[in-house]
């Protein structure tokens, strides 16, 4: 149970990066300096919320290497991860249109 509301609580915490992440294109000063993927002619995908996403990822993975639990932290954070690149792109956080 609590490995659920762990990988339950990770995943939002990812979705509300990835989410922050692909915001930033509106603020020219935060925004990375051109990571994006070209789709089409006017639709393109920034990659800054899947960099803070990774990021976030293996400070994740970090923690859980220093405090001696890395198999529990890669199982819990691999999952949450997942959880939430693909609530995330079902969703179009990245997706933008000049």
């Amino acid at each position: 149970m609590k490995r659920a509301i762990a990988i339950i609580l990770e995943t939002i915490l990812f979705l509300f990066v990835f989410l922050a992440g692909s915001l930033l294109v509106a603020v020219p000063a935060a925004h990375l300096p051109q990571w994006d993927v070209s789709l089409s002619g006017t639709r393109y995908f920034v990659l800054d919320g899947l960099i803070l996403v990774v990021i976030l990822y293996l400070i994740f993975l970090a923690f859980g290497a220093a405090r001696h639990r890395l198999r529990s932290a890669v199982l819990t954070s691999t999952v949450a991860v997942v959880l939430a690149l693909v609530l995330g792109l079902a969703m179009k956080f990245g997706f933008a249109t000049r």
